[in-house]
């Protein structure tokens, strides 16, 4: 293989690799899959019938990989379905470089799709069905792995096309880069994200305040009895909460939000000036919040057997309030860990006075 084969193999290989440590495994199978068939595709063109034959394999078995891999659950590494699909991967890979010519040629007319219609337009086909099975895992996730995957697939369909006068392995390629880097995305989210609120999180915040420099304000946010309203109203209502004033500390003019842990939020100001009012600002958003609950079951009949129509459980709201203390940097508090204590003195000295207000130090 020429060196820009090499790079190009070499390159999935490294996507692949990537979902491996990151415990994206149905990225991985995907990959593997793509990492093989652009293996094949770089076959030296003078390599006689097995260059044919493996170019031939890319387009006849990549599809249904991929198919394979989206329609089964996402498996663990040490699980039956993916010694499954190692297997179906590994028996593509034998068929290939093993069985004799006129078995390969009766199995390219015996597969779905693959006498019926010409090669490249069946593979078009099962990419496509690909790409809606994808689609369909990211609209009920949402999450940016799955919505890359759906855009890798979408390259590969392009590879089918030689879209932009570019062969089936440029397009592999740049599917398996953009699988790669949502690989990575993915993985920094989980570092760095609260996944139920979608903010900052600890994490992050300790990172961002490691590398502060000059004035600043830290302001310690906590929601007034959280562990009570959890005990009456139930976990899931308790995330709609933590959810919802996240969403409002998101909002708070010349800050930056942050999940702390529990019920605890961080606001950082690079302008202390503007803290205490920006704060305020803050607690009467979230005071305003009207926040709607889990709807409950419906009531049971009074009495067993007897025939009564079941009321719906109505959707109670709520409202939430919250403690806040701020700290800025001054010349009493230089280290990050001084103003970080300061400012959660503020926010008991808060709770004290009786809560849902800020308490500020100069």
């Amino acid at each position: 293989m020429t060196a820009p084969s090499y790079l190009a193999v070499a390159l999935c290989a490294l996507a692949f690799v990537l979902a491996l440590a990151f415990r994206r495994h149905r990225a991985a199978q995907l990959l593997a899959a793509s990492t093989l068939a652009v293996a094949a595709l770089s076959w030296p063109a003078d390599g006689g019938v097995v260059a044919e034959r493996a170019r031939d394999a890319a387009i006849l078995f990549l599809p249904w990989c991929w198919l394979l891999a989206l329609l089964v659950p996402e498996p663990p590494l040490r699980s039956r379905r993916m010694l499954a699909y190692v297997i179906v991967v590994a028996v593509a890979a034998w068929l290939t470089t093993m069985t004799p010519a006129h078995v390969w040629d009766g199995l390219l007319d015996l597969l779905p799709l693959g006498g019926a219609l010409r090669p490249a337009r069946a593979a078009l086909v099962l990419n496509l069905a690909a790409v809606a099975a994808a689609l369909v895992h990211w609209l009920r996730s949402r999450r940016p792995l799955d919505a890359a995957i759906v855009l890798a697939l979408l390259f590969a369909a392009g590879g089918w096309l030689q879209l932009a006068g570019l062969d089936l392995r440029s397009w592999l390629v740049a599917g398996a880069a953009t699988l790669g880097v949502g690989v990575v995305y993915a993985s920094w989210r989980l570092a760095f994200l609260d996944a139920l609120t979608g903010l900052p999180n600890r994490r992050a915040l300790d990172e961002t305040l490691a590398r502060l420099s000059g004035d600043y304000a830290l302001a310690m946010v906590d929601v007034d009895h959280f562990k009570q309203f959890n005990d009456k109203h139930g976990h899931d209502a308790g995330d709609r909460v933590l959810a919802a004033v996240a969403r409002s500390l998101a909002q708070t003019r010349a800050a930056q939000a942050f999940r702390f842990g529990g019920e605890e939020f961080c606001l950082l100001f690079r302008k202390p000036a503007v803290a205490h009012a920006a704060c305020e600002e803050a607690r009467v958003a979230i005071e305003s919040l009207r926040v709607t609950l889990p709807r409950k079951p419906a009531a049971k009949p009074a009495k067993a057997g007897k025939a009564s129509a079941k009321t719906p459980g109505r959707a109670a709201t709520v409202q939430v309030t919250a403690s806040i203390g701020v700290a800025p940097r001054g010349a009493a508090r230089r280290a990050v860990d001084d103003v970080l204590k300061a400012a959660d003195q503020c926010l008991y000295k808060a709770k004290d006075k009786g809560r849902n207000q800020v308490v500020a130090l100069n």
